[in-house]
């Protein structure tokens, strides 16, 4: 197998040429490319029960023309997270979200309506907008002025005059898909997809006691990070690497006290319970927690990875979030992590200015964790180069890395349109549901 693996690794085929057939009435409908069977090669081995499995090859993360066949296809034909609400929820917000070489607007239109649409005129295709703002009252093209309402609808093309009836046929060309979970916009650009809630399966039903919609949005930070995105997701579910990469979190978050708490639909789910206060910014005394939770709930810390990109922390008092994107250079991802506090997060006897404070204390904790992530990410993504010339597979325990077995095969079953493979999954010990489901508030 050594030996076969070695042939692929220039492969001369990548199925760039090769395109799917798209209607062309209407738009928004986006034409994709077919997956090499030389990729579909490289990831059987993957696809096995996790005692049998290799890690995903690293060609899925170094080749640059897999890379941007795997971009094209799991950010096209998948619901993908786009920003947080709080980041749009003002009439004149608006918000660019580029995603490898595609790029989209957000806004919130006067009456308080999301819309999303595709960042080209109709005009000449020029780029409408470079960057977000708030307050915004119209979207002006640079290049020929022409104007567009916050919904999308075509306003003007100065100085030439438009009939009334050619304007409405005229406006941006929106995204299919636009829905909000856990207080995140999610958006999908294949026509007519299937509802998000149908692809999460139960984790709406973990969640409905964390009030995400009305949290306050404390401070973001943007990162440039030297790695594919893919590597930065499997980087969160491994909590195997926490004693090595973190010595701090290692406290409060310890890797024997991590518990499965997946179901069946397109995430990565776990838990650290109890949480172990130690003395750092994320101690429980210090908020107030979302106040439904359960009395197990308000100990445990939270971890899910939504397929594809964005990945949630959930504190019984805050959330940070990873949200990815593939940047237009190859190798390259950009993020933004998010740290968002609970409604009503601040303790009575404590000021507001003591409260930021404490807001700030638990952002650059999270923070440095996650510049610590930075590095070993880099790091990896140097060394899978190193590797992919030798045809070699990288090794599972599957004790530990049954958090990346999962992700990698919805990056597998992803690539063809669908969901991952039940079949090859481990069955996980669902302690940690059983105790939520019986625990009291």
């Amino acid at each position: 197998m050594a030996t076969g693996l070695q042939r692929l690794r220039r492969p001369k085929y990548f199925g760039l040429g090769t395109w799917r057939a798209a209607s062309t009435e209407g738009f928004g409908k986006r034409s994709l490319p077919q997956v090499p069977e030389a990729l579909n090669e490289l990831g059987r081995l993957t696809e096995r029960p996790i005692e049998e499995a290799k890690v995903l090859h690293p060609l899925f993360y170094t080749e640059e023309q897999y890379v941007q066949v795997s971009n094209e296809l799991l950010f096209g034909s998948h619901w993908f997270a786009a920003a947080h609400v709080q980041e749009l929820s003002k009439p004149g917000d608006v918000k660019v979200v580029d995603v490898g070489k595609q790029s989209i607007i957000l806004t919130c239109d006067k009456k308080g309506k999301l819309h999303a649409f595709y960042n080209t005129c109709r005009h000449r295709g020029a780029r409408v907008l470079s960057a977000g703002s708030t307050g915004c009252k119209q979207l002006v093209c640079p290049y020929h002025w022409w104007a567009y309402r916050l919904d999308g609808t075509l306003k003007s093309t100065p100085p030439a005059a438009v009939p009334k009836e050619r304007k409405e046929q005229l406006g941006l060309v929106p995204v299919p898909g636009v829905d909000i979970f856990a207080g995140i916009v999610f958006l999908n650009q294949q026509p007519n997809p299937p509802p998000l809630r149908s692809v999460l399966g139960d984790l709406p039903e973990k969640l409905e006691r964390y009030d995400f919609d009305k949290m306050d949005l404390h401070s973001q930070k943007t990162y440039d990070i030297a790695g594919d995105w893919k590597l930065i997701a499997e980087n969160f579910v491994d909590f195997y690497h926490i004693d090595a990469v973190h010595p701090e979190l290692s406290k409060f978050s310890r890797v024997d006290d991590h518990l499965p708490y997946q179901g069946d639909g397109q995430y990565v789910g776990f838990v650290t319970s109890p949480l172990t206060d130690c003395g750092g910014p994320g101690d429980s005394h210090h908020f107030n927690s979302f106040p439904r939770l359960k009395k197990i709930e308000a100990n445990s810390a939270l971890f899910f990875h939504i397929f594809p990109n964005v990945s949630i922390t959930i504190y019984p008092h805050s959330v940070y979030t990873l949200l990815t994107r593939p940047s237009k250079t190859y190798g390259r991802t950009l993020e933004s992590l998010s740290l968002l506090m609970a409604p009503d997060a601040k303790k009575k006897d404590v000021c507001g200015d003591e409260h930021h404070e404490k807001c700030d204390a638990l952002m650059s904790f999270v923070t440095n964790i996650n510049d610590e992530d930075v590095v070993a990410i880099e790091n990896l993504q140097q060394g899978l180069g190193n590797m992919s010339g030798l045809g070699m597979h990288g090794e599972f325990l599957p004790k530990y890395d049954w958090p990346v077995h999962r992700f990698q095969n919805m990056v597998l079953n992803g690539l063809r349109g669908g969901l991952v493979n039940k079949d090859v999954l481990p069955r996980l010990d669902n302690a940690f549901e059983r105790k939520v489901s019986s625990a009291s508030t």
